[in-house]
């Protein structure tokens, strides 16, 4: 009987699809009158086998529906754009029927690209919408400040520019990292990447900004304030990021020393650029101009230390319960 059975399983692949002889048929159709097993296998073959095409029909029908979308989107897109081209149109023709120079035009044209690069983009792009949102809104909006600039004969688009590109790095970067490729590209370095590439745009907002005040004093005091703050927030990254410690204890040691260091940083800053005061002090009975910059100081040290004991004492009791 198992030889047999072994000969009958030899067939199904064949007789499930109903490919085999006539007589091979009739030999597998007595064996599984009697044989459970084989009946059984038979189902399972057949279950698979209907699992299998049910799977490829849904996943056609998901294709299909996101081709159809994705066309719908993309004419969508278009219909915005060619929207967008009306007022550009109506601006050249009245700038030029006026005699004036294409001057303001190109602020429009640029403001309107500002507007299609969150509108427009995200329906024609078919992959990496988001992407591609900030990337072109970004160079959209440098190129809108680059020609506001030209127009008013100013001398401020760098400053603007590293401040902004500065800015959405700290806002940006940290959703654009877990977007394919930069997800995949980067890997387990993500944090890392979003503070490396914030404080490589720090450096060139500070240099712009010193350029553009001109000031003797700036070279000074400049590196004296914006350093131990970037130094303290990288101490902060690098701890939390590295440190093989409990989630709980972490954002206590954090809380406590977030409190510390913004208690002693005035002090210390104003110090190393030659200017003496003495700490804060504290009267809480006593709110006026004088008194308010220590008591809040003084405030928010407390509050700090108070909440990160707490979240370090119960970060572990949790460690010791397990």
């Amino acid at each position: 009987m198992e030889t047999k059975c072994n000969v009958i399983r030899d067939l199904l692949p064949l007789y499930a699809d109903q490919i085999c002889s006539e007589e091979s048929r009739e030999l597998v159709d007595g064996h599984l009158a009697q044989c459970g097993d084989c009946s059984a296998l038979l189902e399972q073959m057949r279950s698979t086998e209907i699992e299998t095409g049910l799977k490829a029909e849904t996943e056609e029908v998901l294709r299909r529906q996101a081709g159809f979308f994705k066309r719908r989107s993309a004419l969508v897109g278009a219909v915005i754009a060619g929207i967008f081209m009306i007022p550009v149109l109506v601006c050249l023709i009245v700038n030029l029927a006026c005699g004036a120079a294409l001057d303001w035009f190109f602020i429009v044209l640029a403001s309107l690209v500002t507007a299609a690069s969150l509108t427009v983009v995200p329906l024609i792009m078919p992959e990496n919408k988001l992407l591609w949102t900030m990337g072109t809104f970004t160079a959209s909006l440098l190129l809108l400040l680059g020609v506001i600039c030209i127009y008013v004969q100013g001398t401020w688009f760098f400053v603007v520019a590293s401040s902004v590109l500065f800015g959405f790095s700290l806002s940006f970067l940290p959703v654009a990292v877990f977007l394919e490729p930069l997800k995949t590209l980067l890997g387990g370095q993500k944090g890392l990447t979003v503070m490396a590439a914030a404080t490589l745009l720090f450096g060139p907002m500070m240099l712009s900004i010193g350029l553009y005040v001109q000031s003797a004093e700036y070279a000074r005091i400049a590196p004296a304030i914006s350093l131990p703050i970037l130094a303290f927030v990288w101490v902060l990254f690098l701890f939390i990021r590295y440190a093989k410690t409990p989630g709980m204890l972490k954002a206590g040691i954090c809380t406590v020393l977030t409190g510390v260091f913004s208690f002693f940083a005035d002090g210390f800053i104003n110090r190393c650029i030659g200017i003496e005061k003495t700490l804060p002090v504290f009267r809480p009975f006593s709110w006026n101009l004088e008194s308010v910059d220590g008591n809040v100081k003084w405030l928010v040290l407390l509050g700090c230390i108070l909440v990160g004991v707490t979240l370090i004492f119960t970060g572990i009791a949790r460690k010791g319960k397990r």
